[in-house]
């Protein structure tokens, strides 16, 4: 994920109208807050058209680790959500641009669509680089990796699916591991208590920027049990 400034040095790019038609989904914040039922329940079915499970990037900034991963999985269907509409522009735009068939991107805050996961829906999901200061530093009770988000995960992941978290900030990050550890109803898939290091196909802009800097990085990945 993109954060803060990164996100307002890229380019606002209004996507046309057949690109905005074919990968994009800008639904109205407050009409998902006060009737969700009025929105599709996010499925491969309902997205696609098409039957399977779904790969989700949650925070997908401007779409590179997406586009690629979709590019490179041309059998399988990935969603990126994302609340920055110029980020959210510029993803598609990309998508577009190297004539993917099978990603969309929904521009939203993603608290807002719980109630729209079906479950035993997703196979994948990533967490790269989640805001640890989502909504201020003052709100910080609105981070998305919570044990409300992983009631979600619990019902949404098939089984075995497989959730990735990865973060450059470390005290984030032990918060996150150890709200992971004390829920048995995931196991890790490596040995290790963590990892290090990212080597994902395409880095976002967020990546390549604090690696210019020779910051860590922290990981882990859970499987539905």
């Amino acid at each position: 994920m993109s954060r803060g400034r990164r996100i307002s040095r890229v380019k606002y790019i209004l996507p046309t109208e057949q690109i905005a038609e074919k990968y994009l989904r800008e639904w109205d914040q407050r009409e998902l807050y006060e009737h969700p039922e009025n929105f599709p329940s996010l499925t491969t079915e309902n997205l696609f058209g098409k039957p399977g499970p779904l790969s989700l990037d949650i925070g997908t900034g401007t779409g590179e680790f997406l586009n690629a991963a979709a590019r490179q999985h041309p059998g399988r269907h990935f969603l990126g959500v994302e609340i920055s509409r110029r980020a959210a522009y510029y993803a598609v735009n990309q998508a577009a641009r190297q004539k993917l068939e099978n990603i969309l991107y929904i521009k939203a805050d993603f608290n807002l669509l719980y109630p729209l996961f079906a479950p035993n829906s997703l196979e994948m999901v990533y967490l790269n680089f989640p805001d640890p200061n989502y909504g201020g530093a003052k709100r910080r009770k609105n981070r998305i990796f919570s044990p409300r988000f992983l009631d979600l995960m619990a019902a949404s992941l098939t089984p075995d699916g497989r959730l990735h978290v990865v973060t450059d900030q470390y005290p984030f990050f032990q918060d996150m591991l150890a709200i992971a550890e004390a829920d048995d109803r995931f196991k890790k898939s490596h040995s290790e208590r963590y990892l290090t290091g990212f080597t994902p196909p395409a880095k976002t802009r967020f990546q390549m920027a604090w690696e210019k800097y020779d910051r860590p990085v922290f990981r882990f990945e859970l499987v539905r049990t």
